[in-house]
């Protein structure tokens, strides 16, 4: 048989099937995401389907199978979901329903997920099951407690207009399912829009979309705030950020707190400065403690004023480690304080010098962890010393000099 007999009995067997192919594409079609562009896409379908050209060019069918991909493949959800739910607490699970919040397909996106669903096979189950369910198992392993009580939900709809009520009861059942195991949960959820942005950060960081889309929109408020270090962050821990920063999260909705049993108390933060810098309460004019982030670890940073000094603590939150302190202090000078002329004459009896010969002296008091010290430079002869000198005892605590000499080590 001849090319040409070839294409013309395919052009013609096809011209058989098209009337009900394109009837069953017509029906398909009002599951399109965007009704308004199914006009230009019937043009388009119609000269590829009635193109007296096919007989022709059987290379056309690619055109069509291009154009029944566009409609049926470029959407994340497949071509029957009506809606998209993705649960997250650290165990992260994406769910495809139908109309009828039917179960189509059911994702792990993580391996903590794979543990949740185990041998479970919710595809064809009401939503109110799936999710009794997947809630309820990550009860029984371990991922939603007392001390860890935050879920994310994110949802996506053909029909944007019912995103809203979805996510109102979605976070009402979610809620319900948790108050039936005594936790008072709290969901953070949002409208799930598989942004590129969101797609391109899942992939870098290792995370899943939906928890991408959530820094992403943290990131759009605080500008400080490293994506890197939210993302090595709890869901719960996520949470108790949202909740201390009080950010304004266009499209984020918030119901319940996160359980802080996790974290120490801002009054406990409060007695570790204290007690760090062996300050008494009644001594603190002001202070501020504030919870921060920085690399995936919750911090307290901690600021106390009294009429003398600052001093500045961060801590790791959790645990209490002290990760680092400062202060700033102007000491306070009372009768313990050693005179400019105490100072030279313990130094001149300690070093061997005299006093009167000590050129270009200059003396500076300050304080560090509460001990108040003098810092000491003067020249003697060809030697230059540099000193610091407790302030009421007079011990030399450190001393250094250029050119040859006494180098004076007090142990």
């Amino acid at each position: 048989m001849k090319r040409n007999d070839i294409e013309r009995q395919l052009y013609e067997e096809f011209n058989k099937q098209k009337p009900d192919l394109f009837q069953q594409i017509l029906e398909e079609c009002p599951k399109m995401e965007y009704p308004q562009q199914k006009a230009s896409f019937f043009e388009q379908l119609k000269q590829a389907l009635f193109s007296r050209g096919f007989r022709y060019a059987f290379t056309s069918l690619a055109v069509l199978v291009i154009l029944l991909m566009v409609v049926f493949g470029s959407n994340p959800a497949t071509p029957q979901a009506y809606s998209i739910l993705a649960i997250e607490a650290n165990p992260s699970l994406v769910l495809e329903l139908n109309e009828d919040s039917t179960i189509l397909s059911v994702t792990a996106e993580n391996l903590d997920a794979q543990t949740i669903l185990g041998d479970m096979d919710l595809v064809g189950v009401d939503s109110n099951v799936a999710i009794n369910a997947i809630i309820g198992s990550m009860l029984i392993n371990g991922y939603i407690n007392d001390s860890s009580n935050s879920i994310l939900l994110s949802i996506q709809c053909i029909d944007e207009s019912k995103e809203e009520e979805l996510i109102t009861t979605y976070t009402e059942m979610v809620r319900n399912l948790l108050s039936g195991s005594a936790i008072e949960g709290s969901i953070i959820s949002q409208r799930l829009r598989f942004s590129e942005d969101a797609l391109a950060l899942s992939e870098q960081l290792d995370i899943s979309e939906a928890k991408a889309e959530l820094l992403l929109e943290i990131a759009e408020v605080d500008p400080r705030s490293s994506l890197e270090d939210l993302a090595k962050l709890s869901i719960n821990d996520l949470n108790l950020l949202l909740e201390a920063k009080n950010y304004a999260l266009d499209n984020i909705h918030h119901s319940g707190s996160a359980s802080t049993l996790s974290v120490l108390t801002m009054e406990q933060a409060y007695d570790i400065a204290l007690s760090h810098y062996g300050l008494d309460s009644t001594t603190i004019v002001e202070y501020e403690i504030e919870l921060e982030q920085e690399d995936g670890m919750l911090l307290y940073e901690i600021e106390l004023e009294t009429i003398s000094s600052d001093y500045e603590l961060i801590i790791n939150a959790k645990d209490g480690t002290i990760l680092t302190s400062s202060d700033n202090e102007e000491p306070v000078i009372d009768d313990t304080i050693l005179s400019t002329i105490d100072i030279q004459t313990i130094l001149g009896e300690k070093l061997n010098l005299n006093p009167s010969l000590m050129q270009e002296f200059e003396i500076e008091l300050e304080s560090e962890n509460t001990i108040v010290f003098y810092d000491i430079s003067f020249e003697y002869g060809e030697n230059e010393y540099e000193l610091e000198v407790d302030a009421r005892t007079g011990e030399i605590y450190s001393n250094s000099q250029d050119e040859s000499g006494y180098d004076y080590d007090d142990d």
